[in-house]
């Protein structure tokens, strides 16, 4: 399958590098159990995968098994309606900072930044032509790494008491900068932006966007040439331990180092930021057997069969109209061909993809239970309040390795998923880790770029407390931990310094509540982001989206139409309602212009020319 000409843009550019008829579901009658008494300092442990879709989890309506990542759902609180931004290094820096992107340092990758100034494209990115935006003129919030006047979540902690201890992947500290002949990148490591310069006592971070999951392969890939950082040591992947497999040895040393603080006296906070399941999809070749044959029946198929799953789990309601995912040229539209269009020889392909996919979902899935099983051993798993998400919705693009010389790639069917390999499993299976929603991670105005997986134990539950389906957004993480551990919201002044005070709202006490709850921001409190060329703004239940489409060409903000959609009866976005209510769709513009005067959005002046 040929991916469409804007998926393999997007890629290429991010890899340099409630519902319908529908209302809220009806919550079981029977008695909720009461949410534990918390201790007065818990530890802290905040999971992030990358990339994992919104249904991929058993417990969230997929088929691939997750028994450990299933049971803190069993025990702890699922959340419905989180929302992160709709790409990596934005999101990490609003968890970290519970500060808007913009504010915080990355109101665009650094990469993308870095790219479109390089080649003078705005593409989807407020950059080049008309801008005068230079390497030397970047604005604040662009530069590509943590703000040094945005606070950070290990700093918060470490200062509150605890110690703080980071494994996986940081991507918040680069420096957007002039390529020269040694440096083809436009950008560069920061290393006071690295986690131990940010409140990190230990830390093993992957410093890239993203990178290989295996110790480099010989030759290498372009994946390969990657960058690490532990504590303060940066070294290049070749220095890797050649039985090194990212997921296995974060978890390696986030264990070790939570046994190396036992008995201080102190709690800890554990940041464990997975890598997994980004591409390019890896996995060791016992997890990539046992999903073979799983995903024979196509996209459509699976597709359906979660968003059934979803509906009895209660996760959607059952009259619920998912979003069809987008037209094929069967169809008369842009997307890519239907799985009954392909092949034999391109389905055995896109079924491999999947089942590499699902491999790496299920050995995240047993990581995660080892370093479950082991607080629980060192009796801290009842001291823990623990914190389970994805960064953004599932990944459409290409893996993106460009041509770099003494490296090569094998991407032969017998060798999808083994060291040397860089592939993704693309947008139709991005539509199917994203379902129910519309489109995949980048665009910002659709659900399915912005809706992950969220599940929440609190320290010493032990019963599910009802799912909620409250309007959350990745802000709010911070305050609610800050709350939790007891820690003071600084407010603008840090260690004697001005910062971006924290916007999100804390969660903890609804959190503690045995009902379901259906709220934690006011009714008429602005959500919105702007981000690779699209935009949205929630107020209440509406929804203004401005989403750059998947034409031939990149469509930028400009000549995209907004769109108006009712988040109560429609979050599977299928009925623009913006002709019907034009007051209410200004009311959401005039809150999208002092979003971008508050955060100093850059806003594109030019369009793309295709050149």
């Amino acid at each position: 399958m040929k991916p469409i000409r804007a998926i393999q843009w997007l890629g290429a550019i991010a890899a340099s590098v409630l519902f319908g008829a529908c209302g809220t579901p009806e919550i079981a009658k029977t008695a909720a159990p009461a949410a534990p008494a918390a201790p007065a300092r818990p530890n802290i442990l905040v999971i992030v995968a990358d990339d994992l879709g919104y249904s991929d989890l058993g417990a969230l309506g997929g088929e691939i098994a997750t028994p450990h990542i299933d049971a803190l759902a069993a025990s702890g609180r699922i959340l419905t309606n989180f929302h992160t931004a709709a790409v990596c290094s934005p999101t990490r820096a609003r968890l970290m900072s519970g500060a808007d992107h913009h504010l915080a340092g990355i109101g665009n990758m650094a990469e993308v930044v870095g790219m479109n100034i390089a080649q003078n494209q705005a593409i989807n990115a407020p950059w080049g032509g008309a801008n005068s935006y230079g390497f030397d003129r970047i604005p604040p919030g662009y530069q590509g790494h943590l703000s040094p006047d945005a606070l950070s979540m290990a700093e918060l902690l470490r200062d509150g008491g605890h110690h703080t201890m980071m494994v996986g992947k940081w991507h918040l500290a680069y420096q957007v900068a002039a390529p020269d002949e040694k440096v083809r990148a436009s950008f560069r490591v920061k290393p006071d932006a690295l986690p131990h310069a940010r409140g990190f006592e230990r830390s093993f971070a992957l410093v890239n966007g993203g990178g290989s999951h295996f110790a480099p392969s010989t030759p290498p890939t372009p994946l390969d040439l990657t960058t690490y950082a532990e504590d303060a040591r940066v070294f290049p992947a070749a220095q890797l331990p050649k039985d090194f497999f990212s997921t296995a040895a974060f978890t390696d040393k986030l264990i070790a180092w939570i046994d190396a603080n036992r008995g201080s006296g102190k709690p800890f906070f554990a940041y464990a930021a997975y890598t997994a399941p980004h591409w390019p999809l890896q996995a060791p070749v016992a997890d990539i057997e046992a999903q073979k044959g799983r995903y024979d029946a196509g996209y459509e198929t699976i597709r359906l069969r979660r968003i059934e799953r979803m509906k009895q789990l209660g996760l959607i309601p059952q009259a619920m109209q998912p979003h069809p995912g987008v037209a094929g040229p069967g169809e008369g539209g842009t997307g890519p061909r239907r799985w009954a269009e392909l092949t034999d020889v391109e389905r055995a392909r896109e079924a491999r993809l999947m089942e590499i996919y699902a491999a790496m979902v299920g050995n995240l899935d047993r990581h995660v239970g080892r370093l479950v099983d082991h607080l629980k051993r060192i009796g801290e798993y009842d001291r823990t309040l623990i914190v389970f998400m994805s960064d953004n919705g599932a990944e459409g693009a290409p893996a993106f390795a460009p041509p770099v010389p003494g490296t090569a790639v094998d991407d032969r069917l017998d060798r999808l998923g083994h060291p040397g390999s860089v592939a993704a499993y693309g947008p139709r299976w991005a539509e199917v880790s994203a379902a129910p929603f519309r489109l995949v991670k980048g665009f910002t105005g659709a659900e399915g770029g912005t809706a992950a997986p969220l599940i929440v134990k609190l320290p010493g539950q032990r019963q599910a407390l009802p799912t909620s389906h409250a309007r959350m957004q990745v802000t709010d993480v911070l305050p609610t931990v800050l709350e939790a551990s007891g820690v003071a919201d600084p407010g603008s002044r840090f260690r004697g310094r001005v910062v971006h005070p924290i916007e999100g709202v804390s969660f903890w006490q609804a959190l503690r509540r045995p009902d379901a709850f259906v709220a934690v921001h006011a009714a008429d409190h602005v959500l919105a982001d702007e981000l690779m060329g699209s935009s949205y703004v929630v107020k209440g239940r509406w929804k203004a989206s401005q989403t750059a489409s998947y034409a031939a060409t990149p469509v930028l903000r400009e000549q995209t139409p907004w769109q108006l959609f009712d988040l109560s009866v429609d979050r599977g976005e299928r009925q623009d309602l913006s002709t019907q209510h034009p007051e209410l769709l200004a009311d959401l513009l005039k809150a999208r212009a002092d979003y971008a005067r508050r955060t100093g959005l850059v806003e594109h002046r030019r369009i793309y020319s295709g050149r």
